[in-house]
């Protein structure tokens, strides 16, 4: 009886492990030239045990502009670098070149898609609700004022991928289409599911204060509220940081050394933003970036800067005391010194922490939900196949919200 128990149990979690949303199991990072012997692209796939990076010899090349989207057994769809659309196959989707043109792109970057498009967390993919098989790629263009002849970030844009098409890899059939215009802050697009488990909330703090949200449903894209009231330094709140909703959808955080740690609750019916809490962050350097993720329990906000990690306990009263140093960076050369850029929350319940450029590896937090140093943070952990030119993850919206496992710890 015992032992028809135990395999019963264990069919149980593999049952419930095999039937998680994967569709953030594939990210795709770097060049897909290898120049000399060091620089050339990589991916990871989360479908794959054991988990190891492995070289991408086609398809996209990446600036920071990065996301991608799979189905929901994580077989890769297709994925975007924010000037380009390119299928399962590594090729580009008919229709899928353009994304994001303009007088920017055209002048400044040169009309060259080769690099991909700059803007760390400026763009994410969204399934339609009304459409098995539709996505919408959202994006937050760079555009230039010709009156002040200036760049400026004063749009979001969506695309639109139907998969029914090009044999079932997928077709833009629409492209570049405006929804918001208004003064935006750069590198913070979040997004994450509606409470009723098929919509999609969408949020950027915008210029001079507070921020805009807007709601993806069956019918469209709509403006639905400005919320909170913080106002943004005009000069370095724009790519200086980023902004995570927590992996239960409780909370939204967003960090960069200008404005300080905020955390904010979310409702998921609503849409609204509220109780803000902040802590003063007292480096205010110019140049150094900043970023943030959330331990898989939403209990612990992770915040980076360029050489120091810390931990934030967000249950502290008040919340300042939940504070913790970690780790300082071990100054390890890899070629160059690994230093802390960029962090994303992978389906394996570790989060993974790269540096802006030129590096073979990346840290990571092993047992995020764990409190202090038992965290298990270890710097330089996973080795890549090749120098990565860029520091960026593919910018996903929180995808398992309503399950009871928010990750896999089995990968």
């Amino acid at each position: 009886m015992t032992r028809i128990f135990i395999i019963s149990f264990a069919l149980l979690i593999s049952s419930r492990a095999n039937s998680q949303n994967k569709q953030d199991y594939y990210w795709p990072f770097g060049k897909d030239q290898i120049q000399g012997d060091e620089f050339g692209a990589s991916e990871i796939d989360f479908t794959m045990k054991p988990l190891t990076p492995s070289a991408r010899t086609a398809g996209l090349e990446f600036d920071q502009n990065n996301a991608s989207i799979c189905d929901a057994e994580g077989n890769l769809l297709f994925y975007s670098n924010g000037c380009a659309v390119a299928n399962r196959l590594h090729e580009m989707m008919p229709n899928g070149d353009s994304i994001n043109s303009g007088i920017f792109f055209d002048t400044s970057w040169r009309g060259d898609c080769a690099g991909g498009y700059p803007g760390q967390q400026n763009i994410t993919i969204l399934p339609d609700p009304s459409n098995n098989d539709g996505y919408y790629i959202l994006t937050v263009p760079t555009s230039v004022d010709t009156i002040i002849n200036k760049s400026v970030i004063n749009k979001m844009k969506y695309s639109y991928v139907d998969m029914r098409l090009d044999n079932g890899y997928g077709d833009v059939i629409e492209k570049n289409v405006i929804f918001h215009e208004g003064s935006l802050l750069s590198s913070y697009l979040t997004s994450i599911s509606h409470a009723n488990g098929k919509d999609w909330w969408i949020v950027n703090p915008v210029n001079p204060l507070g921020y805009i949200v807007y709601l993806l449903d069956e019918t469209d894209i709509s403006y639905s509220s400005i919320e909170a009231d913080h106002v943004w330094d005009d000069f370095y709140s724009s790519s200086s940081g980023d902004a995570r909703f927590s992996p239960d959808g409780s909370k939204y955080a967003l960090f960069n050394r200008w404005d300080d740690v905020l955390v904010y609750d979310f409702d998921r019916n609503t849409g609204e933003l509220s109780n803000e809490r902040m802590i003063p962050w007292s480096e205010q350097m110019p140049g150094i970036f900043t970023s943030c993720e959330w331990s898989p329990n939403s209990r612990f906000l992770y915040l980076m800067q360029f050489d120091s990690l810390f931990q934030l306990d967000t249950w502290a009263e008040p919340l300042e005391e939940g504070l913790a140093f970690i780790a300082e960076n071990n100054g390890i050369p890899d070629p160059r010194i690994t230093h802390f850029q960029k962090s994303a929350l992978g389906p394996d319940c570790r989060i993974y922490i790269r540096t802006l450029s030129s590096s073979y590896s990346f840290h990571v937090i092993h047992k995020p939900d764990e409190q202090g140093t038992a965290c298990d943070f270890v710097q330089q952990a996973i080795r890549l196949p090749h120098v990565t030119a860029v520091g960026s993850f593919p910018n996903f919206p929180r995808f398992r919200v309503d399950e009871e496992e928010k990750c896999d710890p089995s990968i």
